[in-house]
Parts: structure tokens; C-alpha cells; sequence
């Protein structure tokens, strides 16, 4: 079989019986990028973003025998991202202070300074970000695991340890906040 088709599930079979490399190589090229930026939203720093997902990383190798095949090897492995970001949160009784620029540049690419309309479109996104960076972390952290990282409730249910209809529920409050909140014109929230 070839490896870049290969389960995500039978990889990590293979670093449980084998320890073997290549496929956590392979584990590691497809989710370096999207849990760095997972837990960089729930932390809001880049250098703790990386450096925690470089322990969860180094977690999938030192608790390999606790995965329990076949289960969804995503939803395990963003439960353990989860966990280290929580744990990082309550140490440093830390408040995320950063804005989410990979947001906004995922969203519009980086913001010129030079074009009103697209000066504009920056300001409003900031405003989305600010309104991220109040929502509390337990809306946030469903937000971005169903918005940006398109997980579905159930895998998002199993990460946060919730029902699902709570992940739906949550999901629910926090885009109706940023509805209500992340714009605001006139001194009016919408």
C-alpha cells in the first residue's frame, strides 16, 4: 500500500508494533500544520503554539500503546494537543493576548496597507479577532476545531470529552456571539 494513502489509524498501528519512522514522518507531515495552528488559537503565541505541538508530538511516541486501534487517530491525537494547551492556559493563568493573525491571514492573505478597501476589510477582520480573543475559551476552542479545522461534533465532542449536542450547543453560543460582537457600527453591536 502506498504510504501517503495509508490510514492515518494504520500508521499509528505501525509506530505502536514497530516504532517504525516512516510513518510517523508521515504523521508528522500531515498534522504538523494544522495542530500548530490549533493550538495556537487556543493559546494565542506562536512559540508556545509550536513548542506545544512539538510535545504532542513527542506524546503520540511516548504514549503509543494508549491508542486503541481503529479509533479516529485525529481525534485522540487533538485531544492530546487539547490537553497540553489547557494544562500551558492554567500554569500560566495566561489570558490570550495575541491577536489571531494566522486567522486573518488565512482569511484574507496578509493585510495591505495601501488599498482603502482592502485597509477596511483588514479593520473589520481585527474586529473579528478581538471579538475571538474574548470569547472564553471553552466556545473558542469549538469554533476552531469545527470552523477552521473542520472537524465534525462528534470528533469535536470526543476532543473537548462533551456530548455532542454540547459541542453543537457551544458552537452554537459562540457564533452567535461573534455575530453579535466581532462588528460593531455606529457604537452599535450587531
Amino acid at each position: 500500500m502506498d504510504d501517503r494513502t495509508t490510514s492515518d489509524e494504520d500508521l499509528m498501528l505501525r509506530i505502536q508494533r514497530r516504532r517504525d519512522e516512516d510513518a510517523f514522518n508521515l504523521l508528522f507531515a500531515r498534522y504538523r500544520v494544522p495542530i500548530t495552528s490549533y493550538v495556537y488559537r487556543l493559546v494565542g503565541k506562536q512559540a508556545e503554539a509550536e513548542s506545544l505541538a512539538q510535545e504532542a508530538f513527542l506524546r503520540v511516541l511516548q504514549k503509543a500503546d494508549r491508542y486503541i486501534y481503529p479509533k479516529r487517530f485525529s481525534t485522540w491525537f487533538y485531544t492530546i494537543a487539547r490537553n497540553l494547551a489547557t494544562d500551558f492556559l492554567k500554569k500560566k493563568r495566561a489570558v490570550v493576548t495575541d491577536n489571531f493573525r494566522s486567522l486573518s491571514e488565512s482569511m484574507l492573505g496578509p493585510a495591505p496597507a495601501v488599498a482603502e478597501q482592502e485597509a477596511a476589510a483588514h479593520e473589520e477582520l481585527q474586529q473579528l479577532v478581538r471579538a475571538l480573543q474574548e470569547l472564553p475559551l471553552t466556545y473558542r476552542e469549538v469554533v476552531v476545531l469545527r470552523s477552521l479545522q473542520e472537524l465534525s461534533y462528534r470528533e469535536i465532542a470526543a476532543i473537548v470529552g462533551c456530548p455532542e449536542s454540547t459541542a453543537r450547543s457551544r458552537m452554537d453560543y459562540g457564533l452567535d456571539y461573534l455575530r453579535k460582537h466581532y462588528r460593531r457600527k455606529d457604537g452599535e453591536k450587531i
